[in-house]
């Protein structure tokens, strides 16, 4: 069974991102100004990250998987963004070959069905996350430090 509590989902993602940071080779000396270059994320989040003290914001995601060489989603379901039925629809489309890369673009309403999103909260969650990463906000919000998944 799995924690309830926030500390319990932060403890979950960093049991995701930090071995496959180390993996990746953020390790040793500088590793934390490379992360810090390579994410874009400032330094107190990245310290914080790789203590296992905070989930960074969801807009950091998609340059924190690509240094970790982890998959986008699996930060999302591990940051309890998404539920992890979304691995298992993005599992399925990948084994019956039908990605869509290089095919062209599409709606995020398109992309929702082929995921198999069709509950109206995961549409919302899914449409959110989409254009939060499509409209990222500057890191320095004094008013919502570390971003909205730290505060929860």
């Amino acid at each position: 069974m799995t924690e309830a509590t926030p500390q319990g989902r932060v403890q979950r993602f960093c049991a995701l991102v930090l071995p496959a940071l180390e993996a990746a080779g953020y390790t040793g000396y500088g590793s934390q100004q490379r992360l810090v270059a390579d994410t874009g994320m400032n330094k107190s989040t990245v310290s914080r990250l790789l203590n296992g003290e905070q989930i960074p914001h969801v807009k950091f995601f998609p340059a924190l998987a690509k240094a970790a060489r982890l998959d986008p989603v699996e930060l999302l379901v591990a940051a309890e963004v998404l539920p992890p039925e979304y691995l298992e629809s993005q599992q399925t489309l990948s084994e019956n070959n039908q990605s869509q890369v290089g095919s062209g673009s599409i709606t995020p309403e398109e992309a929702a069905e082929r995921l198999g999103i069709h509950d109206d909260v995961g549409r919302f969650t899914f449409f959110a996350v989409i254009d939060k990463l499509k409209s990222p906000q500057p890191e320095g919000d004094a008013e919502h430090p570390g971003g909205t998944a730290a505060q929860i």
